[in-house]
């Protein structure tokens, strides 16, 4: 049997690959690259405007559906790397960047609510997830929990109150589905179908409970990394965290930005530079005015 024109030397390990150049395969950066603390957004292009409010900020590689910024923020050298839509391609940005020494996570992203309070430009912060995104699955018994780290929470929630924004606390919703997981329809003429309908498009019933079951058992939102993201930095040992702008409401049935972006992006920002304080000083110091800040 052959073994190829390879020498031992070069052979790298399939379990643990590489570029060849001693960067990790996917994000194509090495020990050192980036800081122990990163801001993990979905879009690639989120990294490029979370870090237009960072000086000396840099691209630093970009890769698939992984692109990264380095800068420093309130003194404080932080980094940011996209991981792309879902859990799956969250699992690789995360083990890698454990790989090359990160501790610390935070996601920022978009997300839809079910509970009719929120506004669209609102802010949400999961304490915790219901693990619907699939691949957390792969890595242990869905019995177990999708938490987010509590400092990292408290850092999240202490970051709004500091830049005055308007943000709820509680349990999140992570599918691994944006249509019919999330209880939107395949076809939009037929958006409510029934089974009656002549030519109705495929509308399970449990997609049509889940909206009003999960708005019942007082879940926030839905999105699509949190829970996964939490599981997987978590089993690696990593703080995770998360911070998502309302960018829809599901019981309004309203859509749209309304500066939520950009927000999350400084919350997110401002959270880490507390955490690098609190990390070093050896305290968590709050002066949080409300643990739930959505009513006023």
């Amino acid at each position: 049997m052959t073994t190829g024109n390879y020498d031992n030397k070069s052979v790298i390990p399939a379990s643990a690959p590489t570029d060849g150049d001693g960067r990790v395969y996917h994000l194509r950066l090495a020990q050192g690259d980036v800081p122990p603390y990163m801001i993990l957004p979905g879009a690639p292009e989120r990294t490029a405007l979370i870090a237009q409010g960072w000086e000396n900020a840099k691209e630093i590689a970009f890769n698939r559906e992984y692109r990264t910024f380095t800068g420093v923020y309130g003194g404080v050298a932080v980094g940011t790397t996209s991981t792309g839509i879902g859990a799956a391609s969250s699992e690789i940005c995360i083990h890698e960047l454990h790989t090359i020494g990160v501790h610390t996570c935070v996601r920022v992203g978009t997300t839809g609510v079910i509970q009719p309070e929120y506004d669209l430009g609102d802010l949400v912060i999961p304490c915790a997830c219901v693990r619907k995104d699939g691949t957390s699955d792969n890595y242990i018994e869905p019995a177990y929990p999708a938490a987010a780290d509590q400092t990292v929470t408290m850092a999240l929630m202490q970051a709004c109150d500091n830049l005055g924004y308007r943000y709820g606390v509680g349990i999140g919703y992570t599918a691994a589905s944006f249509y019919i997981g999330q209880g939107r329809p395949l076809d939009a003429e037929d958006a409510r179908a029934t089974a009656s309908a002549a030519k109705a498009a495929y509308w399970p019933g449990f997609a049509a409970k889940l909206i009003p079951d999960l708005t019942s058992a007082g879940v926030i939102n839905i999105e699509m990394e949190a829970a996964g993201q939490f599981v997987v930095g978590r089993l690696h040992g990593m703080r995770m965290g998360a911070i998502f702008a309302v960018v829809a409401n599901r019981v309004t049935d309203r859509f749209g930005d309304a500066g939520g972006e950009e927000k999350a992006t400084k919350a997110a920002s401002e959270a880490v530079r507390l955490l690098r304080e609190w990390d070093d000083g050896g305290e968590v110091v709050l002066r949080l005015r409300s643990a739930l800040r959505i009513k006023k």
